[in-house]
């Protein structure tokens, strides 16, 4: 997904959220009324401003419509947030205020991982119901705001079917790009240990009466063993896809091994959705820094949306210029994955200004 498309699914997203405040023109109606006090009128008005504020905000913040917040506490807070400022309009709105529950089942049903948001939002529009029914002249608020509680719930079940389904898709696709790997590791190894086979035998029989000939055959054999040696390598690394924690530990040794202290800040999310990308990214990113840095120190920041990566070295214009074809590859990937790469000097003007490396999720 690129940029154009990620701002385009985050509008989206935006505008699927907000059609359903118009659902709050009830308890700013009812804080309209003539007989309510003008101090508790403008508090209401106020404070349900900056509830959908706050509430757009929220589904804007987040990236993927079927990735849940990174901080659930975040979201937590998010909802306190958001119930306080609904608390405030109770005064001018009276029992027309329950129609502000939905929208806090929907942050949490939505931000949540599955069952812990489903539990969570429906226990929220229940103690929020049971509250409210001392207080209730009928029970159609209740009624309509269940409704719409229920209505989250059937979609965010939905959703997860169907992304489940993507993921089984996902799954499958794999699945064939794997055999077709394995087809095409046989079919390299098949023919080229043959050729390299047959060769062989040729030069053994020429090499006591035609030595020159049989020099000629062994460089013949180097050369397809080169060549069948490379095949395998590009054929192998399509299948090998690199996991975060993996690819951690593997870039402290590397650094280690090169002379190159490192330090590792942040925690892996083995099951986050872009712990691929930032896989990747870290592999050429530490390839790079061993290979061309000449840095004494490199620090690795991982997160749940970024991952850094700074070195002392001699930076980009030391080290024959800003990207290879290693870091053109990664931007690609990145831009397909969601995400800006960002490459520059660590420090500006120093002696040695390092580089540093940001993979950031937008």
């Amino acid at each position: 997904m690129g940029q154009d498309g990620g701002m385009g699914i985050r509008i989206y997203r935006l505008v699927y959220a907000g059609i359903w405040l118009v659902f709050l023109s009830l308890p700013v109606a009812y804080a309209l009324r003539p007989e309510t006090p003008s101090g508790w009128r403008i508090t209401a008005l106020v404070t349900t401003a900056a509830f959908i504020l706050l509430y757009l905000w929220i589904f804007w913040r987040s990236r993927d419509a079927h990735e849940v917040t990174a901080d659930a506490r975040w979201t937590v807070a998010a909802v306190v947030v958001l119930g306080l400022l609904a608390a405030a309009s109770v005064p001018a709105a009276g029992y027309a205020a329950l129609s502000f529950v939905p929208f806090l089942s929907a942050v949490l049903v939505f931000t949540l991982p599955l069952r812990s948001g489903l539990l969570s939002g429906t226990l929220v529009w229940l103690v929020a119901c049971l509250l409210s029914l001392p207080f209730a002249d009928t029970l159609w608020p209740v009624f309509g705001t269940g409704m719409g509680v229920l209505f989250i719930v059937v979609i965010r079940l939905a959703d997860n079917f169907e992304q489940r389904q993507l993921d089984a898709e996902e799954e499958l696709r794999r699945a064939a790009e794997r055999d077709a790997i394995a087809r095409d590791v046989h079919d390299v190894l098949g023919h080229s240990l043959t050729v390299l086979s047959i060769r062989a035998q040729l030069a053994r029989r020429l090499i006591d009466h035609d030595p020159a000939q049989a020099r000629e055959e062994v460089d013949r054999i180097d050369s397809l063993a080169r060549e069948s040696l490379a095949q395998v390598r590009s054929t192998v690394n399509r299948l090998r896809t690199p996991r975060l924690v993996t690819e951690l530990e593997a870039a402290r040794e590397a650094l280690t091994a090169a002379g190159i202290t490192a330090e590792v800040i942040g925690d892996a999310a083995p099951d986050s959705r872009h712990a691929e990308l930032f896989a990747w990214a870290l592999r050429e990113t530490v390839t790079n820094v061993v290979r061309h840095s000449q840095a004494g120190r490199c620090v690795i920041q991982v997160g749940p949306d970024q991952l850094r990566v700074q070195d002392d070295g001699v930076g980009l214009a030391c080290a024959g210029g800003p990207e290879g074809h290693g870091l053109r590859g990664l931007r690609e990937r990145a831009a397909v994955g969601g995400a800006t790469l960002h490459l520059g000097p660590a420090a500006d003007g120093a002696e040695r200004p390092g580089t540093v490396v940001e993979v950031s999720l937008r």
